[in-house]
């Protein structure tokens, strides 16, 4: 008698320990169709549900920072802004409630200049770190929802480590100037 094992994966961006599935995933983020399939859950209002919180309008930015994918014009430009946004949270002090308009400041250059001022960035490792399987674990929204705070907080710490200076110098040009 055979016991049916589901295959498991790692995804290749947060390294999340899932089932496999067969599945769409984001052209540039760097996830397995397991992962994209939870965190599109989270982020959507599916299954798991998460209760609201301020934080949640930063689970995109999280997420994709910890997924960034392989090297492009759109994964350079996805991540940089993902990363100014939660440099603004986190180091310049903005609300989370304030996160589309950081992402309005950044988006207001044309597509040309924006391209050609941010670079790609070696992503750090993420091995040890929260993910969007982490949130998805407790048994309560409002328990998910609280795990969101941390997660973005450990995303940011890891890509801050190697690259706050370069981040910071994107959100001085890019993010303050009227």
């Amino acid at each position: 008698m055979g016991s049916d094992i589901s295959a498991i994966s790692s995804c290749p961006g947060c390294g999340a320990v899932l089932p496999e599935v067969d599945g769409p995933t984001h052209r540039y983020i760097g996830a397995s169709p397991a992962c994209w399939a939870l965190y599109t859950a989270l982020g959507g209002g599916g299954d798991p549900p998460l209760a609201l919180s301020p934080w949640n309008a930063l689970l995109v930015d999280g997420y994709a920072a910890q997924h960034p994918g392989r090297p492009s014009p759109q994964s350079i430009q996805s991540v940089a802004i993902h990363l100014l946004v939660l440099h603004g949270v986190f180091v310049a002090g903005v609300a989370p409630a304030q996160v589309m308009w950081l992402r309005r400041r950044v988006l207001r250059e044309r597509l040309e200049a924006r391209r050609a001022a941010f670079v790609w960035l070696d992503p750090p490792d993420f091995a040890g770190s929260l993910t969007v399987a982490d949130i998805a674990r407790p048994p309560t929204p409002q328990a998910r929802a609280a795990m969101v705070e941390p997660y973005l907080r450990g995303v940011w710490e890891r890509w801050s480590a190697p690259h706050a200076a370069t981040v910071a110098a994107w959100y001085d040009r890019y993010v303050v100037p009227d």
